[in-house]
């Protein structure tokens, strides 16, 4: 007997709309840009509909031209799947979010990207209020 596999499809729901994200997602921190590709489109096909990503992994293009070629063979469509990406530390500043989400959005070739995210890799106890404000607010207005 085998347990119904829920976790691959758990969605979790976004307060600020009516998509949901599911649960389970691809980490894409790989260093090699031809694994990244790879590992990319067989994430596509086994199943993965999230794809984590980060301007300082350096390798949104490679995600983003795994996804078109899946996306444009027609088994996938881009509406099925959900991508976020984080902004590095400088660029954090009000003026430079925006540049670095649309680039980061170019690189991996998306006419949107679900959530992009402002952070600062500090461990919690160290993160000010205001860090997690502004982190917080910003996300929200991104967010579909």
């Amino acid at each position: 007997m085998t347990a119904p596999d829920t976790l691959r499809y758990a969605k979790i729901p976004l307060t600020h709309g009516s998509s949901a994200i599911p649960a389970l997602g691809f980490g894409t921190l790989i260093p090699d840009p031809l694994a990244t590709e790879q590992a990319t489109k067989t994430a596509l096909e086994v199943g993965f509909r999230h794809f984590d990503c980060s301007e300082r992994y350096r390798n949104e293009q490679a995600v983003g031209d795994a996804m078109q070629e899946v996306f444009k063979a027609g088994t996938i469509q881009r509406k099925d799947v959900f991508v976020t990406t984080k902004l590095w530390n400088n660029n954090h500043r009000p003026e430079r979010v925006k540049p670095a989400f649309e680039a980061s959005r170019q690189r991996l070739r998306l006419d949107y990207v679900d959530c992009y995210l402002v952070h600062t890799p500090l461990p919690s106890n160290r993160a000010t209020s205001r860090t997690r404000g502004t982190s917080a607010a910003r996300l929200s207005m991104i967010l579909r």
